[in-house]
């Protein structure tokens, strides 16, 4: 079984947003880290924000899954820049026991980011 969540934003919308850059109920540390080295900032966190809106909307389709919020999702990168999906620990445990893997794809340009999580569930 296969579920797809994408969402889009624009950044100029997310930066008009007082205090969510540094929203500790929303990014981790390491999203907030990763986004204050890059040359705009604005637009990895929005392709963050993104990702996780993204995967709660795939997660969704699976009618067993535990109550999660922004938190429970961490987006992480690999050495070349991918990013990928680390699931908290409220998330953690019903992917392993559902086998449940996500992929995720970030994109920006101009003043919009965008993402897009295909979870699949193995039978």
């Amino acid at each position: 079984m296969t579920r797809v969540g994408s969402d889009i934003q624009s950044l100029a919308e997310l930066r008009s947003k007082s205090g969510i850059r540094g929203n500790r109920a929303i990014f981790t540390e390491y999203e907030r880290e990763y986004c204050d080295r890059k040359p705009d900032a604005w637009a990895s966190l929005g392709g963050i924000f993104c990702a996780k809106e993204a995967c709660i909307k795939a997660l969704s389709g699976f009618a067993d899954l535990p109550k999660i919020t922004f938190i429970d999702i961490e987006i992480t990168h690999e050495e070349n820049g991918r990013p990928t999906i680390r699931a908290g620990a409220r998330l953690r445990p019903w992917m392993t026991e559902a086998g449940v893997e996500l992929d995720v794809s970030i994109s920006h340009s101009l003043d919009y980011a965008m993402a897009t999580v295909i979870a699949t569930r193995s039978p």
